[in-house]
């Protein structure tokens, strides 16, 4: 089941040694720093970051709980929430989040903080510089797989009944390619590809779509245009309509 609104209680990648920072190789780091928002009794979306970035990460440790999830981007996350038909137009992310009984449950696919060395960053600063944007999160499924293999494992193996659809934020195609992979990987027996944006399992549709960061150049396109980034969007929510699902679709408000 998925964890309730708040901070989780989970060592499982951690040695009694750790302490709250682990290395799991040369080039990464992790925080032991997981947590919750939103979700409710009977959730119907579930909403995955990657894991929380640096400013996320700071005010986990010593701002207010519910100000943590996607900080600095929940107007763009509003927006493209709305844009699928998961959010109606009078409603944000600010309350589902801010709201342990929501409707959508927010997390990240790592759910404590992890970055990587950013080295081109680092010579420039003169210093090592970790980041966990881009790039750098797509060598995390080669680099740290057993970290996301567990977290995944924790987390997503056995969610409510309730969830209609589960969001990762991002969608580049390395991106997609990758999540998919890791969702075949959980369920092999029921897995099944709607689009190149979704694939459903046990009647529940996997999705990604546009990465509210305001690093991402191409979100707008993404929001309105009809080709290229559009085109992901256009996929995004059929699949979640059925317009490309044979077993009648996932309802959508």
């Amino acid at each position: 089941m998925l964890p309730k609104h708040g901070k989780i209680d989970c060592r499982l990648c951690f040695n009694s040694s750790d302490g709250n920072l682990r290395r799991p190789n040369n080039d990464w780091k992790m925080i032991n720093d997981p947590g919750a928002w939103g979700g409710g009794h009977n959730p119907e979306y579930l909403v995955l970051g990657f894991s929380k970035g640096a400013t996320q990460a700071g005010i986990y440790e010593s701002g207010p709980f519910e100000d943590v999830a996607f900080a600095g981007m929940r107007p763009r996350l509003t927006e493209a929430l709305r844009a699928i038909g998961a959010l109606e137009m009078h409603e944000s992310v600010d309350s589902k989040i801010a709201n342990p009984d929501s409707n959508i449950a927010f997390g990240s696919l790592i759910r404590c903080s992890v970055s990587r060395l950013d080295k081109a960053a680092s010579v420039k600063a003169g210093k090592d510089v970790f980041a966990c944007t881009g790039p750098l999160i797509t060598k995390s499924f080669s680099e740290i797989p057993d970290i996301i293999a567990s977290c995944s494992k924790q987390f997503l193996t056995d969610l409510p009944a309730s969830i209609k659809a589960v969001f990762f934020l991002g969608n580049t195609d390395s991106y997609v390619k990758n999540c998919q992979a890791l969702i075949r990987k959980l369920f092999p027996a029921d897995f099944k590809q709607i689009n190149a944006m979704a694939v459903s399992v046990n009647g529940r549709v996997w999705v990604n779509i546009a990465h509210p960061s305001r690093l991402n150049g191409h979100f707008n396109k993404w929001l309105s245009g009809n080709d290229s980034s559009g085109l992901k969007r256009i996929q995004a929510r059929n699949a979640l309509s059925g317009s490309n699902n044979s077993s009648g679709g996932y309802l959508v408000k």
